[in-house]
This record gives C-alpha cells, sequence and structure tokens, in this order.
C-alpha cells in the first residue's frame, strides 16, 4: 500500500474537489481537531467550505456503504429544517473519491462556535432539546424496527469480564483513583442486569452528541455536526450524551439545564422521567469501559466522558429523585 504524506492527501483531494465541482479554492487551513481524519477549512468563490478525509485504517471499505447512509440522512434531515451542514455530492454520492483513493466528504462550514463541557446555559438546552426531539421525529417517524442494531447492550458476563481488565491493570499501575471509582462500578454491574434497558426504543440516532459536534449563536443551536456515527440503534443516547456533555459542571448537574433540555425535546417527542433515566444509565453502560488506569488521558473528549461516567456512578441510586421534579 503506498504511503502519502499530509501534503499529498491534501493536493490529490483539492484537485478532485476543483474538478468535480468546478471551482477554486482560494485559500486553506487544516484543523487539528478529530481522531485520525484529517480535516481542512477552505474558501472558495461560492463561500468558505469545510472538507473530510476518512482514515482507511479507521473507516475501512466495508463501511463506507455505511456512511454514505448517514450523510444521506443529514441531507434529508438539512431538507427538513434541522441545522446541519449542506452537504455537496457527485454522481449521487456524498462519499466522493479523489485521483488515487482518497475518500472524503465537502460540506458547507457552518457558522457558530462550540461551548466548554458543563457550561450551557437554560436557553442553549431548551434550543438543543428541541432540534434533538425534532430530529428523532423526523428520522423515525417510520416503522423501521425491522433493521438490524448497529450495536447492542453488553451483557453482564462480558461487563463484569471488562471490569476484572480494568481491575487488574489498575491494580499494578497502582491507581488508587482508579480502583475507588471501579469499585463504585463493581457494585452497580454486580446489582444490575441488561433487564433494565429491555424498554429501550429502537431508531436512528446521530450518536455523538457532545459539545464538539454542536455549534451555538448566542442562545440558540446554530448547527448539528458530525453525522459521522449515525446509526440504527438507541436514540437515547443522543437524549442523555447532551445532557452529560453540557449540564455537568465541576462535579454537579445543573437540574434547572436538565429541565429545559426535556422541555424543548417534549415538543417534537414523547420523554418520560423514567425514560430519562433509562437513557443516562444506558449511556453509563456503554462508556463504563473507559474508566481505567490508563490511555484515558490521550484525549481531551475521553477524559471528559471518563469523568461524566464517574459521575453518573456516584449518582447511580438517586438519579430518580434527582430528576423526579423536572415536568
Amino acid at each position: 500500500m503506498t504511503c502519502f504524506t499530509t501534503k499529498e492527501v491534501k493536493e490529490d483531494i483539492f484537485e478532485t474537489i476543483t474538478k468535480i465541482h468546478r471551482f477554486d479554492i482560494l485559500d486553506s487551513s487544516q484543523i487539528e481537531l478529530g481522531y485520525m481524519n484529517l480535516k481542512w477549512k477552505i474558501k472558495t468563490e461560492i463561500g468558505d467550505l469545510f472538507v473530510k478525509q476518512f482514515n482507511k485504517t479507521r473507516y475501512p471499505e466495508q463501511m463506507i456503504q455505511e456512511l454514505e447512509t448517514s450523510l444521506t440522512h443529514q441531507s434529508n434531515l438539512r431538507n427538513q429544517g434541522i441545522p446541519c451542514p449542506k452537504l455537496y455530492s457527485h454522481k449521487e454520492k456524498y462519499v466522493l473519491n479523489s485521483s488515487t483513493g482518497e475518500r472524503f466528504v465537502l460540506m458547507e462550514l457552518c457558522k457558530g462556535r462550540n461551548i466548554k463541557a458543563g457550561t450551557a446555559n437554560e436557553e442553549q438546552m431548551y434550543s438543543l432539546g428541541k432540534i434533538i426531539g425534532q430530529m428523532h421525529k423526523i428520522l423515525n417517524s417510520n416503522n423501521t424496527d425491522h433493521l438490524p442494531l448497529h450495536w447492542d447492550v453488553r451483557s453482564k458476563v462480558s461487563m463484569m469480564q471488562n471490569w476484572q481488565e480494568r481491575w487488574k491493570e489498575a491494580t499494578s499501575l497502582d491507581c488508587n483513583n482508579t480502583l475507588s471509582n471501579l469499585e463504585t462500578q463493581k457494585k452497580i454491574l454486580e446489582n444490575n442486569n441488561i433487564d433494565i434497558f429491555s424498554q429501550c426504543e429502537k431508531g436512528w440516532g446521530h450518536w455523538d452528541l457532545f459539545v464538539d459536534n454542536i455549534l451555538f449563536k448566542n442562545d440558540n443551536v446554530s448547527s448539528i455536526v458530525d453525522f459521522d456515527r449515525m446509526n440504527f440503534i438507541y436514540p437515547e443516547f443522543d437524549i442523555s450524551r447532551p445532557i452529560l456533555s453540557c449540564c455537568i459542571e465541576n462535579g454537579h448537574i445543573h437540574i434547572e439545564k436538565v429541565s429545559a433540555f426535556v422541555q424543548g425535546y417534549r415538543e417534537f417527542q414523547n420523554l418520560t422521567n423514567q425514560k430519562l433515566v433509562r437513557s443516562v444509565k444506558l449511556t453509563w453502560w456503554k462508556e463504563a469501559e473507559w474508566v481505567r488506569a490508563v490511555k484515558i488521558q490521550n484525549s481531551s473528549p475521553l477524559k471528559r466522558f471518563n469523568e461524566e461516567n464517574i459521575w453518573v456512578g456516584d449518582n447511580w441510586d438517586d438519579l430518580d429523585c434527582l430528576f423526579a421534579n423536572i415536568c
């Protein structure tokens, strides 16, 4: 396999864009955020755009059709009023190919800003709840229960095996903080089964709704971005993931902000307090393996997810009470 430098990949992709869409790229700057995929902001005669290359290790060939489906949903959502980037297609495909086989996507560069985790205000959470509720209504208005789940809840046995590996790892490194957090996890795993998720609804969801993928303009959501992971799973992830990301600050959850999100979401979709609690526990179950002694420091998002998971674990038995007065 031929390996190309970042400069060569960039030149190849940019030449393809110019050839396909017949506009000149006037200027560009590389974006360092993200994992493995190369990204650029480009200035063109039709406006500012965003280019994302899909790394072949992270996105092997068998994942491309799945990615195309995700991007098709993104385009449909935008056409129905959900604030997300406009995509540029070629021959009815959103995943474009360069002359050397680099795969990439070209889309509008959306205006807005990211916020720091935990710092959303009530108005922003209300706006976010409305948009996610509307998105779920559009995505799941048709009966799609016949589709296989892209991801399913791990069994208790599998969770305990993974926990034991992380316990041994933390013990060998004498990491007392991690061992304490793992003790909390063990109690939860011993006292709970996957039966608590038996009522989780199946459907299409974004599946990556944390602060890095949400842009705000003042008190409103200006765009939801990065639909690469969208799949047929449990849409409840899209409830708890943004709540944990936006509302937990310094080990405390802002209930009034959670309430604002729920109020906005309920304008389009039903959301009981029981479902809200189940959603938070579902995300904990999915992300429990990120609580470990090593590797977690490699990424700021993973470090934050780790903190959120620890918060849920510490408050597991109190979640019903914490959310009881949300109406």
